[in-house]
């Protein structure tokens, strides 16, 4: 009967969404998908996917030595995924944008693990005549199967935090100073195996114009990153101190390169004198256009960070992304997606986990259609794999497909 109803819901969902296509030239999408008071837009939205997981607990597939022999499961899960937008003021100027979704997930056979997702994202761009603030929030609360380098193999109650803000102050047409803070935070279910984390991070850089749009600047850091226990059988863990120097270059490069490149050397400190990490960091974005239809996107990072799964640990982690978009049709409507992603996290060679080396391979396509300016369609392929050489956690595949329609501006 359970599996009945939600058929029948999904069938109601998607005759409703074909029908607001088919009636687009009756009423006119704007009158209900954006609300105008004076500089004050809301503009609900609304995602249904379905999709088919053939390893919904991240298992290994095959047998390994210390963990239970279980089976791997596959299943259809579908997401409704309703939310709204708040815009005060205009992207193009001074705004503050708050925006919140809520993921409803239900599984087809493993019912108990149907749960609820929310998330706020806060954007905030303040410009006077000489000082700039821009900011980025966001609050989750998360409820699902915990994966990838941290994978338990089940659902997890967590929170997460990120808080990043920065003031630009210029000094002359060229000469610029700045200061930023970052405040990151996951707060894991008590019971769980894990370290709740917490770091936070003060920034301060000077920037020299030298062209039109390409700036160079030098910048220093210092920070702190703390976990705590979530379960007695951890042991207390102690604070780390972060701080290190960094110079880079940012803006247009050419007229189809963009981004930012920064290298530096960090040191990563721990307080109660266990060997932590000092290395070579690096972080990287660019953005190539090749033609009008095609860009390609480039990001690496290259930094110290702290184990949340065994106290007084520390690695370096190596991330890389990259992503071709390609718009097919002359009209813009249809865009093809390629991505592709590598997270390597190596650890220093002292305490339970030495020399232990994590990795984890993302792959994806998508397929988005654009039926009109407010109703999306898409078609996305994701796989994933983790790889490790420590025997106290178990290598996984994971292939997940799924047809998912939006509305909203």
């Amino acid at each position: 009967m359970l599996r009945s109803k939600r058929a029948q819901c999904l069938v109601t969902i998607a005759a409703g969404l074909s029908a607001a296509g088919a009636h687009a030239w009756a009423v006119d999408a704007s009158d209900v998908l954006v609300y105008s008071i004076g500089s004050i837009r809301l503009k609900p939205h609304l995602a249904v996917s379905e999709q088919y997981d053939d390893n919904i607990f991240f298992r290994p597939g095959k047998p390994v030595a210390g963990f239970p022999s279980v089976p791997v499961e596959s299943d259809f899960v579908t997401v409704v995924s309703p939310g709204m937008n708040l815009q005060l003021g205009s992207k193009e100027a001074n705004h503050i944008t708050l925006d919140y979704t809520m993921d409803e997930s239900f599984y087809v056979n493993q019912t108990s693990q149907d749960h609820r997702d929310h998330s706020f994202f806060l954007n905030t761009h303040l410009e006077g005549s000489r000082i700039k603030l821009d900011g980025n929030d966001r609050v989750q609360f998360l409820s699902g199967i915990l994966g990838g380098t941290l994978n338990l193999g089940q659902r997890v109650d967590r929170k997460s935090f990120l808080d990043d803000y920065r003031l630009t102050y210029p000094f002359t047409e060229k000469t610029s100073a700045y200061v930023d803070g970052v405040f990151e935070a996951t707060d894991y279910k008590q019971g769980t195996s894990l370290y709740d984390e917490n770091t936070i991070r003060g920034t301060g850089g000077v920037g020299f114009r030298i062209a039109p749009k390409v700036t160079l600047f030098g910048e220093v850091r210092y920070g702190q990153a703390a976990t705590s226990p979530n379960i007695r059988g951890l042991a207390d863990a102690p604070h780390a101190d972060l701080y290190g120097g960094y110079a880079g270059a940012s803006g247009d490069f050419n007229s189809r390169l963009t981004g930012s490149i920064k290298v530096g050397y960090e040191i990563l400190e721990f307080s109660n004198g266990a060997p932590g990490s000092s290395s070579p960091v690096v972080e990287l974005s660019l953005t190539q256009k090749f033609g009008e239809r095609t860009v390609a996107s480039l990001i690496y990072s290259r930094r110290n960070s702290i184990s949340v799964q065994l106290a007084s640990s520390a690695f370096t982690a190596d991330t890389v992304s990259v992503q071709l978009s390609h718009v097919i049709t002359t009209d813009g409507k249809l865009q093809a997606i390629l991505t592709g992603s590598l997270e390597n996290g190596q650890y220093e060679n002292s305490g339970a986990f030495a020399s232990r080396r994590d990795l984890l391979y993302h792959a994806g396509f998508a397929l988005n259609y654009n039926l009109q300016l407010w109703l999306r369609a898409g078609l996305l392929y994701d796989y994933e794999k983790f790889d490790s050489n420590s025997n106290l956690v178990f290598d996984y595949a994971d292939n997940r497909v799924s047809l998912r329609i939006s509305v909203g501006y």
